[in-house]
Parts: structure tokens; sequence; C-alpha cells
């Protein structure tokens, strides 16, 4: 696989710099969102959410990561939002999303992104609809599907266009 790229996401017509904050996780998977991401003209900052005492080992990973990709990574300690209702946690529709998106306000940030496999395909009507990823293997899509159109609409999701296969190849060929 090349490092001219990739195929129409829908997100290569964005401004070169509008930013994203990417939930990191150590993963190879995250790896690869990130650097789809920055072929795609964003500029990405990852966020470790941290929704328990014990993931403390995992958001430090998360960050060693991050900084493994040249990219900024903050821990979000959101331990107060496990376990909330969806109204009390807003737009977020989760505890995750929740704290990704308080976050992506806070840093003057329109989007966020996860490594989950899934897409967010938007219709005439401006309604956001998750469908299943490209290829077999994982889906996320129903996993994603009660999120709320306001989460949605500043969703990225940028494995979902891509096989399984195609994105170990990417991890081996960007070197994560």
């Amino acid at each position: 696989m090349s490092d001219t790229f990739l195929p129409g996401s829908g997100f290569d017509t964005y401004e070169s710099q509008d930013k994203v904050l990417v939930q990191m996780d150590g993963s190879r998977e995250c790896a690869v969102a990130v650097r789809i991401l920055q072929q795609q003209g964003f500029a990405v900052a990852g966020a470790a959410v941290r929704l328990a005492a014990e993931q403390t080992a995992d958001a430090e990973s998360a960050k060693k990561a991050a900084e493994a990709l040249g990219i900024e990574c903050i821990v979000l300690n959101a331990e107060a939002l496990a376990g909330q209702d969806a109204d009390v946690l807003g737009d977020g529709g989760t505890p995750l999303f929740a704290a990704l998106l308080t976050a992506a306000d806070k840093l003057g940030m329109q989007y966020v992104a996860t490594a989950h496999r899934a897409r967010v395909e938007t219709g005439a009507d401006g309604v956001h609809t998750v469908c299943p990823p490209a290829g077999t293997g994982s889906d996320d899509s129903t996993i994603l599907a009660a999120l709320p159109q306001e989460t949605l609409a500043r969703l990225i999701l940028p494995l979902g266009d891509f096989a399984p296969e195609d994105v170990a190849e990417m991890a081996e060929d960007f070197k994560v």
C-alpha cells in the first residue's frame, strides 16, 4: 500500500487545519486511525479516557503510544461520568463520548474520532446513520447506533471504510 492515499472516505475535503480529538487506547488500530486522519489533513490530538482508577496504566500506555506517533495526548479523568444516565451525560450519550466531546469543546476542536469499526453516513435530510464497516470482521455499528445525532455529527470513524486486512497492512506501512 502506498503513502499516496486514501480512497474517498468523505473526509478528505476538509480544511487542512480542522482539528480532531482521537480517543487513544494504545492499539495498532488507533495508531492507524491517527495516521489516516493526518493524511486527510487534520490536526490530531489524542485523549486517553480513564473511567475507573484501575485504568491508570492503560491511560499511561495510551499517552506513550501518542508520543510515539508525535501527537499530544491528554488523560481525561472521567470517573464521575461512569454509570451516569444518558440524560445526565447530555449530547455524548455514553461516558466515553461525553468525556471526548467536553474535552474537544474546551480545546476548540470540532470533531472527535475513535478506532471503532463502523461508518457514519449523512442522509439528504441531515440525519446521521451508523452503518456497518467495509469488509468482514468486527462490527461496532450496533454499539454506536444509539449515540445521539449531535454526537454522530461530530464523530469520525477513519477505520470504517477499510477491511481489517487493509488496516493491518496500513499498520505495517505506517510502522506502527
